[in-house]
Order: C-alpha cells, then sequence, then structure tokens
C-alpha cells in the first residue's frame, strides 16, 4: 500500500533531546539522547519576517521568509538531566544507597546549549507507522515549573530553532536545516540526525 502523505495527529508518543557537539562546514553532530519522560505536548510556530512595498497607495509586493521556529513542549515528570541540557547546568550524583543525592546545579558561567529537538507521534492513518519532528538546532528560552493544588506538577519550556551553519546533502542539493517532518510507513525510534561531508 502507497504511504499515506496526509493524516491526523492524536497526541505526542515520545520525545527527546540530542545535545549538537558540532555545527561546522564539515559535519553536524550530536551526543547521546536526553529523554523527555512523559512527554504531553509540543506546539510549533514558524516564524515569518514581512516586508511590504507599497506605492500608488497600495502594497505592491510582499516578501517574506521563515526566520525561525518557536516551539512549546510540555512533560509530565522532573528530570535532572533535562534541566542541565536546557539552562546549561550541570547534574551530578553524590554518595550510595540511602545517602544518593541527585543535584541539578545552575551557576553565573552556565549557558544554555543548543540541542537537536525529536517528537514521535504514531500515525494511525498509516497502519503501523509514525510522525517525526525533527528541530536541527535549538535552544530553550524560557523553563516554567507548573504546580496546581491538588494535581500533578507538569514541566514546559518554551525554545527556538534556528538554521544550522551546516549544510546538508551532497552536490548542488546542499542546505542548512531548520525543521523537518517526516512520515514513515513503519515507525522507527528517534535518533539523532548528523551529517558529515564526505571525503
Amino acid at each position: 500500500m502507497a504511504l499515506k502523505t496526509v493524516t491526523k495527529l492524536f497526541g505526542v508518543d515520545d520525545a527527546k533531546l540530542f545535545p549538537v557537539t558540532e555545527d561546522s562546514a564539515d559535519k553536524f553532530t550530536c551526543g547521546n539522547a536526553i529523554d523527555l519522560p512523559g512527554v504531553r505536548q509540543i506546539s510549533l510556530t514558524y516564524e515569518i519576517e514581512e516586508k511590504s512595498l507599497t506605492g500608488d497607495e497600495k502594497v505592491l509586493e510582499v516578501s517574506n521568509k521563515i526566520k525561525s521556529v518557536a516551539f512549546n513542549m510540555e512533560y509530565a515528570k522532573l528530570s535532572l538531566e533535562v534541566l542541565a541540557q536546557l539552562t546549561g547546568g550541570s547534574f551530578t550524583t553524590t554518595g550510595s544507597a540511602d545517602t544518593e543525592t541527585g543535584t541539578f546545579s545552575f551557576g553565573g558561567g552556565d549557558l544554555p546549549n543548543y540541542f537537536q529537538l525529536k517528537a514521535q507521534i504514531l500515525d494511525t492513518s498509516n497502519d503501523g507507522g509514525d510522525v517525526h519532528f525533527c528541530i536541527y538546532k535549538a535552544k530553550a528560552t524560557a523553563i516554567p515549573l507548573n504546580g496546581v493544588q491538588d494535581d500533578f506538577a507538569t514541566l514546559t519550556f518554551d525554545g527556538r530553532g534556528v538554521y544550522t551553519e551546516h549544510e546538508f546533502g551532497e552536490g548542488d542539493n546542499k542546505q542548512t536545516k531548520l525543521i523537518d517532518i517526516e512520515i514513515h510507513a513503519k515507525a522507527k525510534d528517534l535518533s539523532a540526525t548528523t551529517h558529515t561531508v564526505s571525503a
């Protein structure tokens, strides 16, 4: 059966952060996956810059360009590893057994890091398929913690995805990347999308 390129989306089933370790002319690489535990929601907004050419008391032409992508994520469980990646802080463990302590710390010299964001929605229109969202190079812009009386606290963060410096592809098909949305005929686990220029 042919792949359906139009599908309905319901919920979000998985999301991971992959620390960007290099974005250069030669390569785009990422570190190990950091799971967003209990992912609940993802929303994306293309940020468009628009300029209008006016004359004769009317708009003659409109020029616009997608400059970046803004996003919001919500997840259900506190993860010190996720906080460390989003903020540029550190996550450490000390002690053992009953004295073991995990600590997230943020100090004056810490800065947020770039990460690749991947999210998966299982696709009910393509039997056994899924949809992947990939924001290639992103940073968090706000990280609230939302506690509600007599209910579970949830965690959210806002972020912005920017174009990579690295050009993906080969030959005449090379281009920087902002976002990919893929529909797969068969569901695939989330993994980082990387690229190295062929020698």
